[in-house]
């Protein structure tokens, strides 16, 4: 058993594009990102118990990068935003190419400008519905390092 480095998790946008050919892009120079998975609690007060149940269950997904200066896959993530649709987004483990993907509606797509400093994104999305496993037979092209 080995422990998962932070590094060999990244996050990919499949879509179809305008000739109905599907893509998969990996979203460039991320370098940190997560999951959070929560659950509403559910207060429950009977003759025989009180206490709490659970409620609705959540998941979020977020990540950060360096913004590039051509940058496929924040441009579509950018687009699903404005265009209001759910975006399949792709949580990948490069080692491996196991992949966990859903639908998630994107929450927020920050951007910031600071002077002197690189640019940098900051993403976050909900799950709609649940995720699915795949195996990848390789992983989306994209910056595996910061130049």
């Amino acid at each position: 058993m080995a422990i998962l480095k932070g590094d060999k998790i990244v996050y990919a946008i499949r879509f179809t594009d305008e000739l109905t050919t599907e893509q998969t892009l990996r979203v460039l120079y991320q370098t940190t990102g997560g999951r959070s998975i929560s659950s509403d609690e559910v207060e429950i007060a009977t003759k025989d118990i009180d206490g709490s149940d659970y409620g609705k269950i959540t998941e979020t997904i977020n990540f950060e990068g360096l913004v590039g200066t051509d940058d496929p896959a924040l441009e579509q993530l950018k687009a699903h935003l404005k265009g209001k649709k759910f975006a399949e987004i792709l949580e990948i483990n490069i080692d491996t190419l196991k992949a966990e993907s859903g639908r998630f509606m994107i929450s927020s797509l920050d951007f910031e400008y600071p002077d002197d400093e690189s640019a940098t994104y900051s993403f976050e999305a909900t799950l709609i519905g649940e995720t699915t496993e795949e195996t990848l037979t390789e992983a989306p092209a994209g910056a595996t390092t910061i130049d």
